[in-house]
């Protein structure tokens, strides 16, 4: 992992700097990157750690796409969700959505913290399967 993935990302809501070389990673289809940085990623299940950040892009992207201007906040990402696109989340995203909390007036704040503890308490393969949804939902539209 001695090379860097110099990739325009727009996703504005990751601001850790781990998190956003693990999203260039998986657009250069690096997979040695990625393997490392996933690692990474699934151990860091802090308060603005790598998940958290990755968590927060997750939830801009998707309540920018999936609100509407009957919106009210604050939401659970999973109320915010049409039912068609909840379906393609595996379960275990489909739970940590449920906890992932939309708030603020324009639905522009974040609440992770119960979504980080269900996270702990998950296997490392659900887990794998959150992360794999997530960074799959942050760059749907990149690349």
């Amino acid at each position: 992992m001695a090379h860097r993935h110099p990739m325009k990302l727009n996703a504005e809501h990751v601001t850790h700097s781990e998190a956003r070389r693990l999203l260039r990673a998986e657009l250069a289809n690096c997979g040695e990157c990625r393997v490392v940085l996933d690692r990474s990623a699934l151990r860091d299940l802090e308060p603005d750690g790598v998940f958290d950040s990755l968590l927060h892009g997750f939830l801009g992207k998707r309540s920018e796409q999936w609100r509407t201007r009957h919106s009210r906040y604050p939401v659970t990402l999973y109320g915010l969700a049409p039912p068609p696109e909840a379906q393609f989340l595996n379960l275990p995203t489909q739970e940590v959505a449920r906890l992932c909390v939309i708030e603020g007036r324009a639905g522009d704040r974040f609440d992770t913290g119960a979504a980080l503890r269900e996270l702990r308490t998950l296997s490392d393969g659900d887990r794998a399967l959150v992360l794999g949804d997530v960074v799959d939902g942050i760059l749907e539209d990149e690349g």
